[in-house]
């Protein structure tokens, strides 16, 4: 296994270990999604320098926004031209906590209007 998993108190720290990811990958992120369908994550890609197969990467992470649980991707500044820009990709853990704090205010804003 490539990805490396910290629980966090609120969501699950994810962190890929190879320099590449490619489906692979996807398919380990998508066995870890099926095995904490319940968590928040934050996927720390940082140590990639090359994407193959980016779009199912976006797609499982779609998936995951729709279901109002926060999916958010670390990738290299340099890297995030690969990536949707309507999805979650920032380039610092530090902007990936702040995004999840920003959407968990969303989700308990929205659970107050119930």
């Amino acid at each position: 296994m490539s990805f490396k998993l910290e629980r966090k108190p609120n969501y699950i720290h994810l962190r890929w270990g190879s320099d590449t990811f490619g489906p692979e990958g996807t398919k380990e992120f998508k066995a870890l999604v099926a095995k904490h369908p319940e968590d928040h994550m934050l996927v720390n890609l940082l140590a990639a320098e090359e994407f193959d197969g980016v779009e199912d990467l976006q797609d499982l992470q779609a998936l995951r926004m729709d279901e109002m649980f926060s999916c958010i991707l670390i990738v290299r500044e340099s890297l995030m031209h690969l990536f949707d820009e309507d999805l979650a990709v920032v380039p610092t853990i530090l902007e990936a906590e702040d995004y999840f704090g920003m959407e968990d205010m969303q989700r308990q804003l929205l659970d107050g209007e119930d």
